[in-house]
């Protein structure tokens, strides 16, 4: 059992090092794609091209019965992308970095929080854009639900870094486990309702759907910024377990197993 004065010991520990913090992040942000021309806006356009290459093939069919089908698209896609970053991102975040961990010490907690940071910058850029490009075409954006917008995002931020704390530490004892994640991940994509609506499924395929996590946080963020509603009490509610139970999950296992990372890397 995690005690209370371990957190508080935790979190100052990780105030030590904020500098190596905001150092990995700005070299998540812009030294991945340095040696390209566009650099750092590769980080939009990649998610960019897929929302135009679904919108060509499913606006035919999906977009007759979705007003603004391309703002559906883009609302469900990035948080989407944020999260999937991090699913995957997190099966290789500490096996990637085994020179840094076996040479120096440092709070391992870093690498993954500074990968969820960097996503998330991305994710919030994006989302921002999407804003901007809604009131430049017209849409009708409406304001009722943004009072749980700051909710929605904190406990998908807080499901993320959960996600990364335990695929991270899982991922160094058994290499196979990227591999499993990568396979999860596609199966994540079809069955999150990003192209599509959950009211247009029925019987098994709906149950299923409502059974990933990721679909509350999609459909919370679409009630507010897409449909301009407040977002349900039973979904706000569901956000909320499901980030505490996979935060509580990700931080006892990466707790457990961080002390043999050097050795097993």
């Amino acid at each position: 059992m995690i005690s209370w004065n371990a957190v508080k010991g935790k979190i100052s520990e990780l105030y030590r090092f904020r500098y190596m913090f905001y150092s990995l992040v700005r070299k998540s942000l812009f030294g991945k794609y340095k040696n390209s021309a566009l650099g750092f806006l590769w980080n939009f356009i990649t998610p960019a091209i897929s929302i135009l290459l679904f919108y060509i093939v499913f606006e035919s069919f999906m977009g007759r019965d979705i007003p603004h089908y391309w703002a559906y698209l883009c609302v469900g896609m990035f948080p989407f992308t944020f999260m999937n970053a991090n699913l995957i991102g997190g099966a290789s975040n500490i096996t990637s970095n085994g020179g840094m961990i076996k040479k120096m010490y440092f709070p391992r907690e870093i690498l993954p929080l500074s990968q969820v940071a960097y996503t998330f910058i991305v994710f919030l850029i994006a989302y921002s854009i999407v804003a901007v490009l809604m009131l430049i075409t017209g849409f009708p954006l409406s304001s009722k639900g943004l009072p749980a917008l700051p909710f929605i995002i904190l406990t998908m931020f807080a499901f993320s870094f959960g996600t990364i704390l335990l695929t991270s530490a899982i991922s160094v004892y058994s290499r196979d486990f990227e591999y499993l994640i990568t396979a999860l991940a596609r199966i994540l994509f079809w069955v999150t309702p990003i192209f599509y609506t959950t009211d247009s499924l029925t019987g098994v395929l709906s149950t299923i759907v409502w059974l990933n996590p990721l679909t509350y946080y999609v459909e919370g963020l679409r009630d507010i910024i897409y449909t301009g509603i407040m977002p349900e009490t039973e979904l706000l509610i569901m956000c909320t377990i499901i980030s505490a139970v996979m935060l509580a999950i990700g931080a006892y296992v990466f707790e457990r197993l961080k002390d043999g990372f050097a050795e097993r890397i």
